[in-house]
């Protein structure tokens, strides 16, 4: 017995059983599209945002970036993108920019993605002058945090929708990494 399509045997004493009614399928097309959404985070069982604030002073030496690593590895589970803020600071000094630089290639060698939020216009600038957009990417550089979190959920596979896990990273705030 072959079919061109899944339908479902009904029981002999149910209430379709004869009447030719067919089963409604509209509620499959929104199954998959849940499951489709949910299969990137399911599938690696990661965290898909850390967030956390430091002022580029406290880059200079490698300590913040020990105690970023140290956070990010302590999470459990892998951590998809860390998202440095890096506050009101109006330019960046090429010693933290190499401190950044340092800190985007030990994260990725953890297999997770440095973003950062320069909300003010001449830290971004100071970031291009020192060559750290480039190496990092632009994409990686952003206006503020919220634009950050944004930006890591659209990078995920799937349908670009905001659902309630996204809310609440948008609320969230960044933690305060402080040199040790």
């Amino acid at each position: 017995m072959s079919r061109p399509h899944f339908m479902p045997l009904l029981a002999p004493e149910s209430a379709g059983r004869g009447l030719g009614l067919r089963p409604v399928r509209s509620a499959r097309p929104a199954a998959r599209a849940a499951e489709a959404a949910g299969t990137a985070e399911r599938a690696s069982g990661q965290v898909t945002c850390l967030g956390v604030t430091s002022s580029p002073e406290n880059l200079r030496d490698g300590s913040v970036a020990d105690a970023i690593l140290r956070r990010v590895l302590s999470c459990g589970c892998p951590v998809g993108t860390m998202i440095l803020d890096l506050g009101a600071a109006t330019a960046i000094d090429p010693q933290a920019c190499v401190a950044i630089l340092t800190l985007h290639e030990r994260l990725a060698t953890l297999g997770t993605r440095l973003r950062l939020a320069a909300s003010v216009r001449g830290a971004a600038a100071s970031l291009a002058d020192e060559g750290v957009t480039q190496h990092i990417g632009r994409d990686a550089v952003h206006p503020s945090f919220r634009s950050a979190v944004l930006a890591t959920y659209a990078a995920l596979p799937g349908p670009g929708l905001v659902m309630g896990r996204v809310k609440t990273a948008l609320e969230t705030t960044a933690e305060e990494i402080a040199p040790c």
